[in-house]
Formats: structure tokens, C-alpha cells, sequence
């Protein structure tokens, strides 16, 4: 049972993000930024969990980054229809952000038939960034630095992660940072 922890929480991400799309729908706050609390503390330990107990695989890297996007699309999506105002004078800054994700799914569904699953540090930054936004936008209300720091964290590691794929010439996960693949002069190949 432990073994299947990891792809378990990924799983639970995935049908989450749908429910939590629901409650934001039907104006249940509550119950949406549960959902999508939930789902970004389980994005921070899956990872964690398969290394730890041995079980990493090429199908836990892929429901991860499957349910990274599901969760990002009903976390914006809701936050659209609950919390309005956490938009209102951010547009620029949150189309940036759409852009740079857009960018680097894009470039890794192109040149490698696949969503990008490096699981990169500044990833792993932004995505905790995340997560205390939505803690701090439920419990305490909306700061407008908080969201623009988050949106750039996440424009930062988008754009790592597009740095990354067009840098190797083979898809693989769990790489640390581009500078890791610099200095390893490490691009991709076997």
C-alpha cells in the first residue's frame, strides 16, 4: 500500500481539480480552497514520498506534472469566480504567467510528445509560493505583493523550465536546475 502513495496523491490532485472547479461554480469558497490546498500540500510531498521510498517512476513523473496543469487551471479558474479582485489591476502579470506556462508546455509537447516533468527547484518554489498564497488569501484576505511575488516565481520557473527543454535532446525528469545541466555539460543524452 505505502508504494503507491506517490501515485495515489497524484491521483487524488486529479480528480480534485475538477470537484474544486465544481465547488467554485456553485460558490462554495470553503470547499474549493480546501480542495486546492489540499492538492498543492500534496504536490509538495508526492515527490518527496517516491524518492524516499524508492518507488519514482516515469508514470508518477507524468500524473505529477498531468496534475500540476489540472490543479493550476481549477486554482486560477476558481479564484476567477470566488475572489475577482485578486485579478483586478494584475491582468499584465497573470497573462505573463499564462504566457511563460503556455511557453514551456508548448515547447516540451513539441519537441518531446509530453509535458515537461523536470521538477526543477524554482518549480518546487513557486508551487509552495502557491500553496501559502491560497492559505493566506483564504485565512487572511488578498496582498497584492504576495500575488505579484507568486506570479513571478512562477514566470521564473516557467521560464527554467523552457531553458531546460530546449536544452536537452531527450525528454527526462527530476532535473534540479538548468545550471545543473550547465555544469554537468549535461544535454539530455543517454
Amino acid at each position: 500500500m505505502y508504494a503507491h502513495i506517490p501515485n495515489i496523491l497524484s491521483l487524488y490532485r486529479l480528480a480534485a481539480s475538477p470537484i474544486a472547479l465544481w465547488m467554485a461554480f456553485a460558490g462554495q469558497r470553503e470547499a474549493f480552497f480546501m480542495l486546492i490546498i489540499v492538492s498543492l500540500v500534496s504536490d509538495l510531498v508526492d515527490g518527496p514520498i517516491a524518492r524516499r521510498i524508492g518507488r519514482v517512476s516515469r508514470f508518477g513523473a507524468k500524473a505529477d506534472t498531468v496534475a500540476d496543469a489540472f490543479t493550476l487551471i481549477a486554482g486560477i479558474t476558481g479564484l476567477v469566480i470566488l475572489e475577482p479582485q485578486v485579478f483586478e489591476g494584475h491582468y499584465d502579470w497573470m497573462v505573463a504567467f499564462l504566457m511563460s506556462y503556455a511557453a514551456a508546455a508548448c515547447a516540451s509537447l513539441l519537441k518531446f510528445g509530453r509535458l515537461p516533468a523536470y521538477h526543477l527547484y524554482s518549480s518546487k518554489t513557486a508551487a509552495f509560493g502557491a500553496g501559502v498564497f491560497f492559505v493566506s488569501l483564504y485565512l487572511l484576505g488578498f496582498s497584492h505583493a504576495f500575488f505579484l511575488g507568486v506570479l513571478c516565481l512562477g514566470i521564473l520557473a516557467n521560464s527554467e523550465s523552457l531553458l531546460v527543454t530546449l536544452r536537452l535532446t531527450r525528454a527526462r525528469t527530476d532535473i534540479r536546475s538548468f545550471f545543473d545541466l550547465l555544469r554537468a555539460n549535461d544535454d539530455g543524452r543517454a
